[in-house]
């Protein structure tokens, strides 16, 4: 009965328009109250500053600094550049630049948004130049930027490995496979559109030499990956430490190796990169709370139950994972999606013997989608601002795209070794 009421109460907060914290406060609040618990409301505060007080959610600013200063450079024209000339003389040549350029720039900046913003920026108006639709185009930059928040670094990922007690390294392993299959289908759909409406039936040409020079040119940004997963993977450094590696190198490549970042920015770029931050924190600290009565009232156990009398395997969970999620992500960015769910999922999937990083990746691939999917879907909104296209009329011309990313997500959800095989590798 709870259970019920918690959800009712949250779900009716979030579609009447209350702000989302005060909507999950609320949410542990009034349970207490109407079901008389007897719980000192003391312990909400307590349970809030608890909430953000580890030391590892310092990776979470880090992160976001190390992104925003990658994404102000331009490192994103030079992997523009990179891409264009990789996949530019096949049919849907420019789309797959977006696509490519977005897989390569997420492992750099780990944020879908900053890979919208920097790629939609330049390739929307080109892609219309080359007689693409302008609401396929924007829609494109709008898919292909979730890949960013699959693909590692991940502040998803990051949250759900602190939140669930999941080791960070293997589901940055566990993204790698998924999200090239994300961005291989996205290529696809891009292969199809090209040759069929002939606006882009490929045919350019690229010499040995151009291919090798746009590489060199973007090899200093393609190598801060390498150094922020390599350092996790190898044990050398924790992802906090990762982390402030990153903002380190971010620092050099931009001021030092491509001179188009001044120190004069830098103030700035903290600022709007710490109030992202805390967003994010007040986020964490109130799902802390809602996690807090969540435990107490044993909600996890019940759901638990519940699941194993309806479902005939780990399938069904699974599918039930998928659905929620995908409904979630319609009113809910990633973090709080993840923060609120991952609690209640981590004991079901474990009584059903799912892998908790195969489950990470899941739902990471699952708010992802999200991501792109009206009404709140924060890349669509960038894309639409970006291109001067209603976010609708953007969703309207998606529908390959969405088939294409359910199509992933399934293969992601039912073939384990996707995202489970490079991790067993290095086990």
């Amino acid at each position: 009965m709870i259970l019920i009421f918690v959800v009712a109460v949250f779900l009716t907060s979030v579609f009447i328009g209350i702000p989302l914290v005060w909507a999950i406060l609320i949410t542990a609040v009034l349970p207490i109250i109407v079901f008389d618990l007897g719980y000192p409301l003391q312990a909400l505060f307590l349970n809030f500053i608890g909430g953000v007080e580890p030391n590892h959610f310092l990776a979470i600013p880090l992160f976001i600094v190390a992104g925003e200063m990658m994404s102000r450079g331009g490192v994103g024209l030079r992997i523009i550049g990179f891409a264009r000339a990789a996949f530019g003389f096949m049919a849907g040549g420019l789309g797959m630049v977006v696509v490519g350029a977005s897989m390569i720039f997420g492992g750099i900046s780990g944020s879908a948004i900053a890979d919208s913003a920097a790629i939609g920026s330049v390739m929307i108006k080109n892609m219309s130049r080359e007689g693409y639709n302008t609401a396929f185009a924007a829609g494109l930059v709008a898919a292909a930027g979730t890949i960013g928040i699959i693909i590692p670094p991940s502040i998803p990922m990051l949250i759900y490995g602190f939140v669930g007690n999941v080791s960070v390294a293997d589901l940055f392993l566990g993204g790698m496979v998924p999200g090239i299959l994300f961005g291989a289908l996205f290529m696809a759909v891009c292969y199809y559109v090209g040759k069929t409406t002939k606006c882009d039936p490929g045919g350019r040409t690229t010499t040995f030499k151009e291919l090798t020079s746009s590489f060199i040119g973007t090899a200093p940004a393609l190598f801060m990956p390498i150094v922020i997963l390599g350092g996790i993977f190898t044990g050398w450094v924790t992802p906090t430490e990762a982390a402030a590696l990153a903002v380190v190198y971010g620092l050099f490549v931009t001021t030092v190796v491509y001179r188009d970042f001044k120190l004069r920015e830098l103030p700035r770029l903290l600022i709007d990169s710490f109030v992202t931050s805390a967003v994010v924190m007040v986020v964490i600290g109130a799902t802390t709370v809602l996690g807090w009565l969540i435990t107490l009232e044993q909600m996890p156990q019940i759901l638990v139950g519940f699941v194993q009398a309806f479902s005939t395997g780990p399938w069904m969970f699974l599918l039930l994972v998928n659905v929620v999620l995908l409904v979630l992500g319609l009113v809910l960015d990633p973090v709080p999606a993840i923060l609120l769910t991952a609690p209640l999922f981590l004991p079901t999937a474990q009584a059903f013997g799912v892998d908790p990083v195969h489950l990470g990746v899941i739902m990471t691939c699952n708010v992802a989608v999200g991501l792109f999917t009206p009404p709140v879907g924060a890349t669509l909104y960038v894309a639409s601002r970006i291109s001067g296209v209603g976010v609708l009329s953007i969703a309207r011309n998606m529908a390959p795209l969405y088939i294409a990313a359910i199509a992933a997500l399934l293969a992601v959800t039912y073939i384990p070794f996707l995202s489970m095989g490079m991790v067993n590798l290095f086990r």
